[in-house]
């Protein structure tokens, strides 16, 4: 007769984790496929006509296969994909996100542009927390929709989670917001804009001031002349640029004590690297004709991808549940958010612009 040979707990643990190694690829492919074909649909003009960018795309559609795939999102878990895309590969793809911007962008705005963006992306930040708190929101989830509203909508919301460490459900939530309000936005303001006593480029300032996503300035701007046009999408390129001065601000200010480290650990130096894409962004081999038609398009549709990537690995841990727990709150936070917006920026560009 045979002995029987049990295996050890070692032994099956060594086992498994080699299963898990050998799908690790597998799960890329599978993560990588999900973010292109998300950059795909967003690039279709029924998508920039309503201003759904790639990013918000990646986050529902990475949702959908995490309420509908449930075994498929725990082998991603566990090979660690979903660890990687939403860390290094997410910090990448901010740092990338600087190329998109230039000095030359930032003076054609003078300071009270610059000024704009700053009192609009701090001041909708502080009165977004006190919203919260008189909401009886959590702390994480007001500062995730607060950040969507007062920079750049996804993106910050991803930014600012790699920070405080919101998780998936608070992220979705705040997401959720940038779609609905930032979309209302952006049909809304070329239909108001005679109600506003601003000329083109000013009426512009309101317009990249205020809305939350580049998609959404952009697609508000193409309806509001070639002035207003341009001049709202360097206030909000030049928002985006506050992403810098805004994560440090959370780094060192509102991360919980048991996660702070020593000094170097708190820096987010993946927002110091934003700073320093923006500054080679400047160089003037960057912004020649060949620089401005061809490398930087195409560093922005990397990075585009990029943080796709991330989305979709947010997106797959976001059950409908965790949203429909959430309840109103966090919608009617984020519509107070805009009338803020609104009122404070136009207050701002009459006195100070």
């Amino acid at each position: 007769m045979s002995k029987k040979h049990n295996k050890s707990p070692e032994q099956v643990a060594l086992g498994v984790n080699k299963i898990y190694k050998s799908k690790k690829i597998e799960s890329y492919v599978v993560l990588v496929v999900l973010a292109f074909c998300s950059y795909a649909i967003g690039e279709l003009s029924f998508f920039k006509n309503f201003g759904i960018s790639a990013l918000i795309i990646a986050v529902i559609l990475g949702a959908v296969i995490g309420n509908f795939a449930h075994h498929n999102v725990s082998l991603l878990k566990k090979t660690g994909a979903l660890g990687v895309c939403t860390k290094q590969i997410l910090r990448l793809g901010i740092i990338l996100y600087g190329f998109r911007i230039s000095l030359s962008d930032i003076e054609s705005i003078g300071l009270s542009g610059v000024g704009l963006a700053f009192f609009i992306v701090f001041s909708t930040f502080f009165i977004g927390l006190l919203i919260g708190k008189l909401l009886k929101i959590d702390f994480l989830q007001s500062a995730l929709i607060a950040s969507g509203s007062s920079i750049c909508g996804a993106a910050a919301v991803l930014a600012s989670e790699s920070v405080l460490k919101g998780g998936s459900a608070r992220v979705g939530i705040a997401v959720c917001t940038v779609v609905v309000y930032g979309c209302i936005g952006m049909f809304v303001y070329p239909l108001v804009q005679n109600l506003f006593d601003l000329d083109g480029r000013l009426f512009g300032f309101l317009v990249g001031g205020t809305l939350h996503e580049v998609a959404h300035v952009v697609g508000a701007g193409s309806s509001i002349g070639v002035d207003g046009a341009n001049s709202s999408i360097v206030i909000k390129m030049v928002r985006v640029l506050m992403l810098v001065p805004f994560l440090l601000m959370l780094s060192f200010g509102f991360k919980k004590e048991e996660k702070k480290g020593n000094f170097l650990n708190q820096i987010p130096w993946f927002a110091l690297g934003f700073l320093l894409a923006c500054g080679i962004s400047s160089l003037p081999i960057l912004n020649t004709e060949y620089a401005l038609n061809v490398i930087k398009p195409n560093i922005a549709i990397f990075d585009t991808f990029l943080l796709s990537l991330a989305m979709v690995a947010l997106g797959v841990n976001i059950r409908k549940d965790m949203l429909s727990k959430a309840g109103l709150k966090p919608f009617i936070m984020a519509a107070i958010l805009c009338v803020w917006l609104v009122l404070a920026a136009y207050a701002y560009i009459k006195v100070f612009c």
